[in-house]
């Protein structure tokens, strides 16, 4: 509409910029701006991707930690179940600080204490009894649980660059107002509200899914995984 309202200006003050014919520009910015479209969409939707596959991974190795303690002494069991048990809920917590970072924060610090804590549990365990096969049940089932935290961060900060966010929004803004400017005809309100929801609709679906802390795509289902850990230790 901008683009539009200069050229009529333009054109009033000077009639021979009808000739200027933007055609292959538009069409070269278009042919862009969907590659653009594209790339992003297929970033977002892979970081997505990891992000619930690094959820699920989690509550498989926390559950298969929890099982496993089935395997020490009622004692030794007890106590590893209830530090487990805090560092659930502190991993439960991790999400659902949703864009409060600093809780977020608070909560992974508090789960890596008691991650360390367990390990610590263990690791004297596996010394005092170094002939026994039940550390080397829970050993590595318990490095893979507190591994996992690490990757889940990672792939939550792991977001498309600010760059190309920075760029698609320039190009958007770019090819709608060279689209205006170049209709040398009276503009068609369906057309262009058609063309400006659909794009508007296109970058906020790929800002969303590449940020799933906050809208309306989020980790909520997959999470739900880690939540329903809850019944293994009560």
């Amino acid at each position: 509409m901008v683009g539009h309202y200069i050229r009529q200006r333009a054109l009033r003050k000077n009639p021979e910029r009808s000739k200027i014919d933007l055609g292959p520009i538009n069409g070269t910015l278009l042919g862009l701006l969907g590659l653009l479209l594209a790339f992003t969409f297929s970033m977002s939707s892979a970081r997505y991707d990891n992000r619930r596959n690094a959820v699920i991974e989690e509550a498989n190795a926390i559950g298969t930690v929890i099982l496993r303690t089935d395997i020490y002494p009622d004692s030794m069991r007890s106590v590893l179940r209830s530090n487990l048990k805090e560092y659930l809920e502190a991993r439960i917590a991790f999400y659902g600080a949703h864009m409060n970072l600093e809780k977020a924060a608070t909560a992974y610090r508090t789960a890596d204490e008691i991650g360390k804590k367990v390990w610590s549990i263990a690791a004297t365990y596996a010394k005092d009894n170094p002939t026994t096969t039940i550390s080397s049940q829970l050993i590595p089932a318990l490095n893979s649980m507190i591994d996992i935290t690490t990757t889940r961060l990672a792939v939550g900060q792991a977001t498309v660059p600010d760059s190309i966010m920075y760029f698609l929004f320039i190009l958007c803004f770019c090819s709608a107002f060279l689209l205006g400017y170049d209709t040398k005809v009276k503009i068609d309100w369906i057309v262009v509200m058609g063309f400006a929801i659909m794009l508007s609709s296109t970058v906020f679906n790929i800002i969303d899914l590449d940020r799933p802390r906050s809208g309306f795509i989020d980790m909520d289902k997959p999470n739900q995984k880690i939540v329903e850990l809850r019944d293994m230790l009560n």
